[in-house]
C-alpha cells in the first residue's frame, strides 16, 4: 500500500473508533437507554450494546481483511 492510502485507512479507523465511543457513551446512549421495547428478550439498552459490539467486530474484520487480506505481508 502507498503512504497516502495508509493514511486514509488510518483516518477511517480513527473516525470509526470515535463514532463507536460516542454511540456507547452518555449523550447518544441516553436515547437507547430504555427497558422497553424488548428485542430478542433483552431490554433495548442491553440490545444496543450487544448490537454495537457486533458492528465493531464486523468493521474490525473488514479493516483487517483490507490491510492483510492480500497475503503478501509477513
Amino acid at each position: 500500500m502507498t503512504i497516502n492510502k495508509e493514511k486514509k485507512v488510518a483516518k477511517a479507523y480513527v473516525v470509526f473508533l470515535i463514532s463507536l465511543f460516542l454511540l456507547l457513551t452518555f449523550p447518544v446512549y441516553a436515547i437507547a437507554n430504555r427497558v422497553f421495547p424488548l428485542v430478542a428478550g433483552l431490554p433495548f439498552g442491553l440490545f444496543w450494546i450487544v448490537l454495537m459490539e457486533g458492528v465493531a467486530f464486523l468493521v474490525l474484520c473488514v479493516f483487517y481483511r483490507y490491510e492483510y487480506g492480500k497475503g503478501d505481508h509477513r
